[in-house]
């Protein structure tokens, strides 16, 4: 009983030094006109925390046409990203305030007309672009959508690709060939993308979803003809959860998918690689400029496979790690890796003066990293004193 108690009192005390997801996540609103409406579409934009102090850092943006997706979307974003952005790197969140007659005039049209482009029209040259004019965007997009959005998303994807890097799509309501989309979709599909686009998309078999199932297959097939470089994507056409959380299932799935390149470091038995330092550079390089259009880091898959080769190949492995700090001359941890190399081939005076780098280096970082990488010097300066008695 009396740890029951105890531990009451924890959580109250815990609910009461909460803090709200508005407050972390900041909500701010953007009013955009489009040409012809009479009146503003108002949009809420979900702040990621610490948008306002860190005014260093850029954003990837998540658009969503439904307004009540803002709360799961924003409540998922926080959870999945204050762990060190892991899995879902910090985003802007972007979704309509309220329903807006005129612009669900405008996705009516394009169910009369698959030509008649206006709503893409209204999204590209108005929202999406005073989004990355008013904020901290890194140019990184990903579209998320749900039944009928989400095959607005996937007629987006092939008839105007460059708006979203990034495709979630739950559920898309394809059937009677939604905007030609299933139809369009094997010639439209082969278009030169202006990089790598990702697209994961999933439906089940509740009764509202039944009726999408076999065009949504068909979309499927016409995506089996692509190569892989092409298009990265993935779908479930079986996905057995309940209608109303499908859209949050896609959302997290589709998430932890698209960044696993950058959490994930190459495994040193991968294919790639297998086949050396270059290859892994060349890997990254093609991430940075096909799939982000910003670098991503090769350090940790370097070191990961200059690691393995320490005891069997000792001076390739030297050779790795050296490129490595070459390659991010500011990373302490990647001359802090190249001393270590040397203390475990015994040469302790030249781990002592890589390591004093990798200290000087770690002056910008936090005060736990500085002591890391001193902690790191005075353990070989210790091994070099235990040498010399």
């Amino acid at each position: 009983m009396k740890h029951f108690l105890i531990c009451f009192l924890l959580c109250i005390s815990n609910i009461s030094n909460a803090v709200s997801i508005e407050a972390l996540n900041p909500i701010e609103t953007l009013e955009v006109l489009p040409a012809g409406f009479t009146k503003p579409v108002k949009y809420n934009i979900t702040l990621p925390q610490n948008y306002a102090t860190d005014t260093d850092k850029s954003y990837f943006v998540l658009f969503d046409l439904h307004p009540r997706s803002q709360t799961y979307l924003s409540g998922m974003h926080d959870w999945l990203s204050h762990n060190g952005e892991w899995p879902w790197l910090k985003t802007i969140i972007v979704n309509p305030a309220d329903y807006h007659p005129e612009f669900a005039a405008t996705f009516d049209k394009l169910v009369e007309d698959p030509n008649d482009q206006s709503i893409l029209n209204i999204l590209q040259n108005g929202v999406l672009k005073e989004v990355d004019k008013k904020y901290r965007t890194n140019g990184y997009r990903i579209y998320s959508g749900f039944m009928s959005n989400g095959a607005l998303g996937l007629y987006t994807l092939l008839n105007r690709p460059e708006m979203f890097d990034a495709y979630l799509i739950a559920s898309p309501t394809l059937a009677n060939n939604f905007a030609n989309v299933v139809s369009d979709a094997p010639k439209k599909l082969q278009t030169k993308y202006d990089g790598l686009k990702f697209l994961h998309m999933a439906i089940g078999s509740h009764n509202y979803e039944k009726a999408h199932i076999e065009p949504f297959k068909q979309f499927e097939q016409a995506l089996q003809q692509l190569p892989k470089a092409k298009l990265d994507w993935s779908s479930n056409n079986n996905e057995q959860h309940y209608y109303m959380s499908r859209p949050i299932i896609t959302v997290l799935n589709g998430i932890e998918a698209l960044f696993d390149d950058i959490h994930h470091n190459l495994a040193p038995d991968s294919e790639i690689s297998k086949q050396g330092a270059s290859a892994i550079i060349e890997y990254y390089q093609t991430l940075s400029n096909d799939k982000y259009g910003f670098e991503i880091s090769a350090e940790s898959s370097l070191k990961a496979l200059a690691k393995t080769l320490v005891k069997t190949e000792p001076s390739k492995a030297l050779e790795i790690y050296t490129q490595t700090t070459e390659l991010y001359p500011d990373s302490a941890y990647a001359f802090a890796s190249l001393a270590k190399a040397y203390a475990d081939q015994g040469n302790i005076e030249k781990a002592i003066e890589i390591q004093e780098i990798a200290v000087e280096k770690s002056k910008t970082m936090v005060e736990w990293h500085q002591n890391k990488h001193k902690q790191y010097l005075t353990e070989y300066e210790n091994l070099l004193n235990n040498k010399l008695e």
